[in-house]
């Protein structure tokens, strides 16, 4: 990597200084900053100041961007890492969920590190089963080594093997095989996880240590019932999120000290609550995770999902300082945690923080590419941010992983923001068609046809969106469309937002309100009845 002269670094960063003051205010400025000085006797023309000027910054912007772009040898040093899922071998398995939750279990642990990149859960088991080339999937997931292995058992012993990979030259990096009773597994995890730091050469302060050969159990049993219950509670279904509590509960009996199996019946009742699987109303929902968040952290204060489902827990109380403390925690725990990164943007979005908040989202992508919900969590930030074409790149990319309503909705808003109706109102009707319950995704189509100029379609739409709003937002901002701002301010008046958020603020389809003097008084009462002043 070459190095950039001194001089020409200092006058690139003070060409890029935010601030127009701290810039240069002539180009006899820059010259006598890149020479260092400039005698009064110099008898330089004007014109070749002026000249010199254009020939420093040009040379300075090309020194800077070849500088910034050459392969470092840090970067290819930098520890990155995917664990794939671990390839079940026992010839009497039910299911996935013993090697699932062993892939889980090292991912888990080696994300508590800090500096080393670990691929999530979610986006490594995007590549279960596959055949794909290591250098492939490690090119796509953006890092630098693979972990894969087996697991096999023999009546009550198991043997783990594993072997890390360098995937830009094939070598490999560490190999080991584990011969254990089956009630060892838990040390297996910590063992491997420990042997895969070393091999990457992350180094290990007392923290850290402490957090690799955390267990969360030491019951075998318990840890099983766990394990069977997140691989059910991953299914998104109706059946598997009443199993999983089941099961939850079942490891609670066997170990009452299991804060993570707490922790899991937190995200059981947020995920139900917003995929509408559960029949009981929003406050008994609400204090159930908030029962379960606070016991798991009552247990074990360095659990980083139990700091993440308190931390939603505050959020729904519109505690948003509590809410950022919690995510931090989490966070500060497992700097891998895409899932409280991906809410932390949210909540920096809500608190005005954009800048910050695109910045969690992004980072929060690189952990889990494949995750739907992080993608279009990335996405909406684009949008608020008026960074429509990061917008579209991030719904699009959720749509490739599956058709997410949600990632569809986001895409009408975007193409109707750059003037592409008729792609606008197609995406809108896709949501609606695969969440027809979803009055909300009505509005929003009523809000496209209404931009688009098909002000009938948009009336008849917005009627059937009001029978049954489930967020008068999202109908107040289609009367925006119709040029209805009595009507819009009615319907934003009646918003619950249950679920903070600053739409009011930033969201690009109300701007034609801003102006109006009933705008900031509700933009105010909706930031005092969210908790932000």
């Amino acid at each position: 990597r070459p190095e950039v002269p001194a001089p020409v670094r200092r006058v690139v960063a003070r060409l890029l200084r935010k601030d127009p003051g701290e810039r240069y205010q002539s180009a006899d400025e820059l010259l006598d900053d890149l020479a260092g000085s400039t005698q009064p006797g110099d008898r330089i023309t004007k014109h070749r100041r002026w000249a010199g000027a254009a020939a420093v910054i040009a040379v300075a912007v090309v020194l800077a961007g070849a500088w910034a772009l050459w392969p470092r040898a840090d970067a290819e040093r930098d520890p990155s890492i995917v664990v794939l899922p671990f390839v079940d071998l026992r010839p009497d398995r039910e299911d996935d969920s013993f090697s699932d939750g062993l892939t889980e279990e090292v991912i888990a642990r080696l994300a508590s590190v800090p500096g080393l990149k670990v691929i999530s859960r979610t986006s490594a088991m995007h590549y279960k089963g596959t055949t794909q080339p290591l250098r492939e999937i490690a090119d796509r997931l953006q890092v630098a080594h693979v972990l894969e292995g087996s697991v096999r058992q023999a009546g009550a012993r198991v043997r783990i093997t594993a072997q890390l990979i360098d995937a830009r030259t094939d070598e490999h990096l560490w190999a080991g095989q584990f011969d254990h009773e089956l009630r060892d597994v838990l040390q297996v995890q910590e063992a491997m996880a420990r042997e895969v730091a070393s091999a990457l050469e992350v180094e290990l302060g007392e923290r850290e240590q402490r957090r690799l050969a955390r267990q969360a159990t030491r019951d075998p049993e318990a840890d099983a019932l766990y394990r069977r219950g997140r691989f059910l509670w991953n299914t998104r279904t109706r059946e598997g999120h009443e199993l999983a509590l089941r099961y939850f509960g079942q490891a609670i009996e066997r170990d009452s000290s299991f804060a993570d199996a707490y922790a899991a019946i937190a995200d059981v009742y947020l995920t139900g609550f917003q995929l509408n699987l559960f029949a009981e109303p929003e406050q008994e929902i609400y204090s159930r995770l908030t029962w379960a968040a606070e016991r798991a952290l009552a247990l074990d204060e360095e659990s980083a999902d139990a700091h993440t489902a308190l931390a939603l827990a505050l959020w729904w109380q519109r505690n948003w300082p509590g809410t950022e403390r919690e995510l931090l925690r989490a966070i500060q725990l497992n700097p891998g945690h895409a899932t409280a990164r991906s809410w932390y943007s949210l909540l920096l979005r809500g608190m005005g923080r954009a800048e910050e908040a695109l910045r969690e989202s992004r980072r929060a992508a690189e952990l889990d590419p494949f995750g739907v919900v992080i993608r279009h969590n990335y996405g909406w930030n684009c949008y608020l941010s008026r960074d429509y074409v990061c917008a579209d790149e991030q719904f699009s990319r959720a749509l490739e992983i599956t058709p997410y309503p949600g990632a569809l909705r986001g895409l009408a808003l975007v193409h109707s923001a750059e003037r592409r109706h008729d792609e606008a109102v197609r995406a809108a009707r896709q949501a609606v068609e695969l969440a027809p319950h979803r009055a909300d995704f009505l509005a929003d189509l009523a809000y496209v046809q209404a931009r688009s100029g098909d002000r009938a379609a948009a009336r008849e739409t917005l009627r059937r969106a009001k029978v049954d709003p489930f967020e008068a937002f999202n109908v107040g901002r289609a009367h925006v469309a119709l040029g209805e701002a009595d009507s819009a301010f009615a319907w934003l008046e009646r918003s619950n937002w249950r679920w903070p958020h600053r739409a009011v603020l930033s969201h690009p389809g109300l701007d034609p309100l801003r102006s109006d003097p009933r705008f900031a008084a509700l933009a105010e009462r909706i930031e005092r009845e969210m908790g932000i002043r």
